[in-house]
């Protein structure tokens, strides 16, 4: 049920909830209050509750007094850019734990990330402590020992195998993890292989968790090496903490509060662009 709910009083009779509503079930005769025409036809994705200037349209159960206003807050353009220019790629991190609520805080707010054809069904696979994150690590470098154990060095073999290599000797010779840097959090993004683009809905959703735990003062780098382990290599690990069978893992990410302080945004560019002016 959409359980689509105007409420008459609010209601000004503007239009904008019809005129924005991207696959057009919503009318509104003229003199008439809007109204939801066919339910099948709803995407789920609230563009009538969010575009309504009186706050008079309830849908799928939500209430819009319950929503955040839009009028204020809102970050700068040069703070923005600040973010985006300022984020690093975080490999040095503290011992300490973020908590729960922090976790829960900053992975309900990624969640709102956009997905192909408005899926909302990423699930995000979080360790919830360090020492957590310490045992399941442990895990790995078992596994990866075995399988490496069990699979001799070839000739031109894939990058990827050759960096599962350098990690497990660097590991198992000097202690250094290059897995997981030590962070105390590790994160999975994954999406059921039956949506339209899995892969490219976990990605956006972890850039939108990378960019507000920045901005939280939480440090994450995006977690190939793991992402190839438990895609290419042990696929058996991830079924081990729970990540769904259906689902393919669109990337991995580790996080947690820095160790290392950064001061300035670095300079790259220019920019790879290629723009049209007449076709």
């Amino acid at each position: 049920m959409v359980n689509f709910i105007l409420n008459e009083e609010r209601c000004i009779k503007c239009g904008k909830c019809v005129a924005d509503c991207p696959p057009h079930c919503i009318s509104m005769e003229k003199g008439a209050f809007p109204a939801l025409q066919d339910e099948s036809k709803c995407k789920r994705c609230q563009h009538c509750l969010a575009v309504c200037p009186t706050a008079a349209i309830s849908i799928l159960g939500c209430d819009p007094d319950d929503s955040m206003d839009l009028n204020h807050e809102l970050p700068t353009v040069h703070s923005m850019e600040t973010l985006i220019k300022g984020r690093r790629s975080v490999r040095s991190y503290t011992k300490q734990s973020l908590g729960e609520e922090k976790i829960r805080k900053l992975l309900e707010t990624a969640w709102h990330a956009p997905t192909g054809t408005n899926a909302q069904s990423v699930l995000f696979t979080a360790t919830m402590s360090r020492e957590v994150t310490e045992a399941f690590a442990t895990d790995v470098y078992k596994s990866l020992g075995r399988f490496l154990a069990e699979n001799p060095e070839k000739e031109n073999e894939p990058i990827s195998l050759v960096y599962m290599r350098v990690a497990y000797g660097a590991y198992s010779e000097k202690g250094i993890d290059i897995l997981f840097r030590r962070a105390p959090h590790f994160l999975i993004a994954s999406a059921p292989k039956t949506v339209p683009v899995p892969r490219e809905d976990c990605v956006i959703a972890l850039t939108n968790f990378e960019l507000l735990a920045q901005s939280s003062g939480v440090g994450a780098f995006w977690n190939g090496m793991m992402t190839w382990c438990l895609t290419k290599f042990l696929p058996e690990l991830a079924h081990k903490i729970n990540v769904p069978d259906d689902h393919e893992i669109g990337y991995c990410m580790s996080f947690g509060l820095p160790a290392v302080q950064y001061q300035r945004t670095v300079q790259r560019g220019p920019a790879a662009m290629n723009l049209l002016e007449s076709y």
